[in-house]
């Protein structure tokens, strides 16, 4: 009995030496996330930043921040792929019309066509 809660305890130990890694530097951004972050007005930086203490990652939270407006905007459709390096996403819609979307990739906005 007494091995099996100390096999147990040492499992739990390697396990918690495992992941407490990964969770410390999924707060920390990369040199990538850093300069995706340079990009963004300092508003939007800030509101990605302080997401970032949930673990998410830079890239994560701007793609949810993007496709959350474009929903706001065409609830129809659907996004069916994002470049952030080129600031165009591609939405779908209910009929299968596709359009691209410019996006200012430092405020994340729609840019009127």
């Amino acid at each position: 009995m007494l091995v099996t809660t100390i096999r147990k305890s040492m499992i739990a130990l390697a396990m918690a030496a495992v992941l407490a890694p990964s969770v410390v530097s999924a707060a920390q951004p990369t040199a990538f996330e850093k300069a995706e972050l340079a990009q963004l007005t300092p508003e939007l930086r800030a509101q990605v930043k302080a997401r970032l203490a949930s673990g998410q990652t830079v890239r994560g939270i701007l793609e949810t921040m993007l496709l959350n407006q474009i929903s706001q905007l065409f609830a129809a459709g659907r996004v069916t792929a994002v470049d952030f390096e080129k600031g165009v996403a591609v939405w779908q819609g209910p009929n299968g019309d596709i359009r691209v979307l410019p996006f200012d990739i430092a405020t994340l906005q729609i840019r009127k066509s």
